[in-house]
């Protein structure tokens, strides 16, 4: 048995009609799969750019608590000095 979903959906390259969870999950699949060389280039992209380069990180308030720690002395644990874009 195959559930309906609320509303009917047409996909937005093929205009197939999606209104069920397998066709979701097919159509999603699908772009998944499509997608994941892009993804795995960028991730390389992304660390030979950190191995180079310092991190750039986020404006304090967007940080996530992992950049926090990042941003903060290793030593004494105060806040590195801003960046003049960041303040």
């Amino acid at each position: 048995m195959t559930q309906t979903s609320p509303s009917e959906f047409r996909h937005p390259e093929t205009g197939e009609l999606l209104s069920t969870a397998e066709q979701w999950q097919a159509a999603l699949r699908t772009l998944e799969e499509r997608l994941a060389p892009h993804f795995r280039v960028r991730r390389q992209l992304r660390e030979a750019y950190a191995e180079r380069f310092e991190p750039v990180l986020p404006a304090p308030r967007y940080r996530s608590p992992t950049q926090e720690k990042v941003a903060r002395c290793p030593r004494c644990g105060h806040e590195l000095a801003l960046p003049e874009d960041e303040t």
